[in-house]
């Protein structure tokens, strides 16, 4: 965020108006368990429409971000060592829980019948 790209667009905002719910994934360990519950929610009442933004960072594997992220190994200066602290807090916090097993089975189906009085009958 912050650099000019077509991701900058406040995408939460823009679709509020026109979904059930909006939610932004932050972190790898919060992908199925966001996307379970914008089923849950697409499904139930009125079915709708909902929004899950996964910024591009929790998409690739840990090995592709770390490198293009992690930083260079030997910072310089203190401002290196902070910038290279940061990346790898960040680069921790992205996939801390990555890896523990999630809940994967498949969700109930609910599918609304009408009442004989609502088809007429």
């Amino acid at each position: 965020q912050g650099r000019g790209a077509l991701q900058d667009i406040d995408q939460l905002s823009l679709f509020k108006t026109l979904c059930k719910t909006c939610v932004s994934v932050r972190t790898v360990r919060d992908i199925v368990p966001a996307l379970r519950n914008a089923i849950v929610t697409a499904q139930s009442g009125t079915p709708g429409p909902v929004f899950v933004e996964l910024p591009i960072d929790v998409l690739y594997p840990f090995h592709v971000v770390e490198k293009e992220i992690g930083g260079s190994k030997s910072a310089r200066g203190l401002r290196g060592k902070v910038v290279q602290w940061y990346l790898q807090n960040y680069l921790r916090n992205l996939f801390a829980g990555a890896w523990e097993p999630r809940d994967v089975s498949p969700l109930p189906v609910k599918v609304p019948l009408a009442t004989e009085e609502e088809v007429g009958f």
